[in-house]
């Protein structure tokens, strides 16, 4: 039986490739938090149009009906 020879920059590898999931997994997770963070920006601009559009329809009552759409 003859076994492989192990290299001398197998430590090396093994060092540069745990590093490189790591960073992989961290930018995976910054990701998804840069998406999250982009859907409650864009669910709170819908909001602020939602109260504009009740106010703008609440001032009179034959609007009322209008601005319970929002």
């Amino acid at each position: 039986m003859s076994t492989l020879p192990v290299s001398p920059f197998a430590l090396a590898r093994t060092f540069v490739f745990r590093r490189y999931l790591t960073v992989r997994h961290r930018l995976a997770d910054m990701r998804l938090t840069a998406d999250a963070i982009r859907q409650a920006r864009q669910r709170r601009q819908q909001e602020r149009h939602d109260k504009r559009m009740r106010d703008f329809y609440g001032w009179c009552d034959a609007c009322r009906a209008f601005g319970s759409i929002f």
